[in-house]
């Protein structure tokens, strides 16, 4: 596998307004994605994990830049291009690189506009990224449906036409049509059957090793996760609180969150199964978060240090790209 890096995250924040008043004055900010760095390897699937409301969906759409972050740099390495800011590209090169990173969204039902043929919905990124005339788009879609496992003659129907699997087995082929580098799979099984979540699941793996695909998978399932991911962060307001290889985290996790999270996840045999390390308690107001750790609200270890001095993400032990937030670790 190749270890040259495909994409940098520097310092990412994503802050929304909150107004109050008749004059829509700014009070304060939520803070979505606050100062999240990591970067992503070609071949590669990095992780993010986390419960809802913890600012992964948010951080996925400004990977993409259907959402203008706040501060940060994003840092795409291309074969052709070379390095490049995708925050700072003229009009011109955000465009061209547009098809580079394309996305994979939670539903695929609203992900589909319902007045249109799966044929057109196809067919206007193809024509707008000026991949061929019509007989050619006509043949790149052809060849998506068979990837798929799907016949070509269904791209006349409408998406009520389709099942669930169906439908994100379409909205993952139209993410590919355009040739990207980096496809974000945000939440892309959470409303499927397990069956089918399966044949997703082993569907993007394959095409990942068949065209040398980089993946970014967002999921709050830890157990999907796990079987996508190389790499995995874990999310808690914000913020990454851990960040390890696949195996490492699972085996040797540092942080309580991370502990909490990964005892959560079903057992088969319920006698092998540890005890469960339950988290009490809301998730804070990220518009207020609390002062020092933003865990330590809800942690059983949390001490006089947490409460005040905020942890930094910092390497721990001997283990190689095993990186924690926390004081205890």
């Amino acid at each position: 596998m190749n270890n040259e890096i495909k994409l940098e995250v520097k310092n990412l924040t994503k802050y929304y307004p909150v107004v109050k008043g008749a004059f829509k004055k700014v009070v304060g900010h939520v803070k979505a994605v606050d100062d999240v760095s990591f970067s992503v390897r070609q071949g590669e699937t990095f992780g993010i994990v986390g419960e809802s409301g913890c600012g992964k969906t948010s951080l996925g759409k400004c990977l993409v830049r259907l959402q203008e972050t706040s501060s940060g740099e994003l840092v795409f390495h291309d074969q052709d291009a070379g390095e490049m800011n995708l925050l700072k590209l003229t009009k011109a090169q955000s465009f061209r690189m547009r098809k580079k990173i394309q996305i994979v969204f939670q539903d695929p039902y609203s992900s589909l506009n319902p007045l249109k043929t799966v044929y057109t919905s196809f067919d206007e990124p193809l024509k707008i990224h000026h991949m061929g005339d019509k007989k050619k788009r006509m043949e790149i879609i052809a060849e998506m449906f068979r990837l798929i496992n799907l016949n070509p003659d269904f791209m006349h129907r409408y998406p009520h036409e389709f099942s669930g699997g169906q439908r994100q087995r379409i909205c993952i082929a139209r993410a590919l049509c355009v040739q990207p580098d980096i496809v974000v799979c945000d939440e892309p099984v959470s409303a499927l059957d397990v069956s089918v979540q399966a044949q997703i699941l082993n569907l993007l793996k394959d095409l990942q090793k068949s065209r040398r695909l980089t993946y970014i998978f967002i999921s709050h399932d830890l157990s999907v996760v796990e079987y996508m991911s190389d790499q995995i962060a874990v999310m808690y307001l914000g913020q990454i609180v851990e960040l390890a290889n696949a195996k490492h985290l699972y085996e040797t996790c540092k942080h309580p969150y991370t502990k909490a999270l990964i005892s959560a996840i079903p057992a088969i045999d319920y006698d092998k199964k540890p005890l469960r390390n339950l988290v009490e308690g809301e998730l804070p107001n990220p518009a207020n978060p609390p002062a020092g750790c933003n865990f330590h609200t809800r942690c059983p270890l949390a001490d006089e240090r947490c409460r005040s001095e905020e942890p930094k993400l910092r390497k721990i032990g001997d283990l190689e790209h095993h990186f924690v937030a926390c004081h205890l670790a």
